[in-house]
């Protein structure tokens, strides 16, 4: 790692710090929807719940929300001004982040809860230390310019939201490498088995039904009902436009698009749908292989126009998001939020 928190750290204690309670969610995968979940059942339960996530898909306000509401744009625009002014040196993310502690502190939350944008130890979010409850998502190999060449490494990186004293929380679909790393820690894990609910990825809705019947928030039937229908943006997000279904997902890590593909094959199959064609791109910091997973003659290489875009494999043919949307009766868009982006553009 070649940098640390100490801006934002200085920043933060200028501003006063935080003392409401969070959940603090780390991992590869599932952050965000273990988040989304977690605050809906919190939310349902009469709270009143701060939620932080990253990335967004379209416009910045989603990162940050109270009970289900979004900050307006001219909120987040006014404490971001006033994170600039006290800490100059400070990324966007890290004044995003301030911007949001800023403005659950005025919401007057009950209760937080706080993805992790990269890792865990160096991240921004981890300035707060008010934690109720730690979470590590499923962890992957990933972003190992920045956190490391394995999984154990990465792990460790992972594990720098955790406090001593601090219950941890995980999936029962953990590697082994993970476990060993969490067990050489020294930390106390409880395991959260998985849960079916609606599409959302089993492991995330037990980590999420296991976080909130820990902090006192139990599942009911209604709750349940509830959940299984809330829609997560670019996650197994089904659009109908007349006859033609097109699904959006932002799954970007080897086992997330394993699970996506196997959803689509059970909604293919539920719904009596030709087989889908899929409009693809990976990032160029992501594994350079998951193309493959996909069937070759259904596929196509999405073009972005963006920093971050990556290549097209040489075996892949090209399509426009326009070009899928207007011959192809069932498409399905995966592979990172910014092409969610793009194709919501379209659409």
């Amino acid at each position: 790692m070649n940098y640390t928190l100490e801006n934002v750290r200085a920043a933060f204690e200028k501003l006063g710090g935080l003392s409401i309670p969070m959940v603090h969610i780390a991992g590869s995968k599932g952050k965000g929807t273990v988040a989304t979940l977690l605050a809906k059942i919190i939310e349902l339960h009469g709270e009143r719940v701060g939620l932080f996530t990253s990335p967004f898909i379209e416009d910045e306000c989603e990162m940050v929300a109270v009970n289900g509401v979004n900050i307006s744009s001219e909120d987040f625009e006014r404490l971001k001004e006033k994170i600039v002014e006290i800490g100059p040196l400070l990324s966007v993310f890290e004044v995003q982040t301030l911007a949001a502690y800023e403005y659950f502190k005025e919401q007057n939350c009950e209760l937080l809860v706080v993805e992790c944008g990269l890792g865990g130890l160096h991240d921004a979010t981890n300035v707060a230390t008010q934690k109720a409850l730690s979470i590590l998502t499923h962890v992957e190999l990933e972003h190992q310019e920045q956190l490391g060449d394995t999984l154990g490494e990465i792990t460790r990186q992972k594990l720098g939201i955790c406090r001593k004293g601090v219950p941890l929380m995980t999936g029962v679909q953990q590697v082994p490498e993970v476990f060993a790393e969490i067990e050489h820690s020294g930390y106390e894990v409880q395991i959260a088995p998985a849960f079916e609910l609606g599409n959302h990825h089993p492991e995330s809705v037990g980590l999420a039904a296991s976080a909130a019947d820990f902090l006192g928030y139990s599942m009911d039937s209604v709750i349940e009902e509830k959940l299984a229908h809330l829609l997560l943006p670019g996650r197994f997000e089904v659009a109908k436009r007349g006859s033609q279904v097109v699904i959006l997902d932002g799954a970007h890590t080897y086992d997330s698009v394993q699970f996506v593909l196997e959803q689509v094959q059970d909604f293919t199959r539920r719904e009596k749908l030709p087989e889908p064609h899929f409009g693809i791109h990976f990032l160029k910091d992501k594994n350079p292989d998951l193309w493959r997973l996909f069937p070759r003659q259904r596929s196509h290489w999405i073009e972005l126009h963006d920093e971050r875009a990556g290549l097209q494999p040489p075996d892949l043919s090209s399509a426009s998001i326009p070009e899928l949307l207007k011959e192809v009766p069932f498409v399905v868009f995966v592979g990172s939020f910014r092409l969610m982006k793009a194709v919501r553009q379209v659409l």
